[in-house]
């Protein structure tokens, strides 16, 4: 029981680590390309946004996505993108991806390419499914490892 109890405490230490490492990291001069070849900074349109980091191996990351392609076309007061790292953390090489990615025909996701896994690094992103709240300005505010629900996802930036 004493081991199983440490266990647990380990492993919050380091999602609430993961949490804490990412408030105010500016995102701002971050860019990115998505899957069209676009590039898309945080910040730029003045709107936050929802981040949600996943990969193609993960189940409940795959799961979620339906979610995530309904929220993207809802109108709404914040931007929701997703970040994969191709060639990284057991992800398909990018070419590899983005026509796997296509076969799956969602319309409204932005999926965005982070290649060498700076942004990841940046915010200390450890597991899949990973989401970060961006504010206005590209500062990252909260980054919560683990899946969230769409309402879930509304409510924190109803809160604002």
């Amino acid at each position: 029981m004493k081991g199983l109890k440490k266990l647990f405490l380990g492993i919050m230490m380091l999602l609430m680590g993961a949490v804490a490492f990412g408030a105010e990291m500016d995102l701002s001069k971050v860019t990115l390309k998505d899957v069209n070849g676009m590039s898309y900074s945080f910040g730029k349109d003045g709107k936050p946004t929802y981040v949600k980091f996943w990969a193609s191996w993960c189940p409940i990351c795959l799961s979620g996505l339906e979610d995530i392609d309904n929220l993207s076309k809802e109108k709404k007061d914040f931007e929701v993108v997703t970040v994969v790292s191709p060639g990284l953390v057991g992800e398909k090489k990018t070419e590899d991806f983005k026509k796997w990615y296509k076969s799956l025909e969602y319309k409204n996701i932005k999926v965005l390419l982070d290649e060498k896994g700076e942004l990841s690094n940046m915010l200390n992103v450890r597991v899949y499914p990973t989401s970060v709240v961006v504010n206005k300005a590209g500062k990252a505010e909260k980054v919560l490892p683990g899946h969230l629900e769409k309402a879930e996802i509304k409510n924190y930036f109803l809160l604002k």
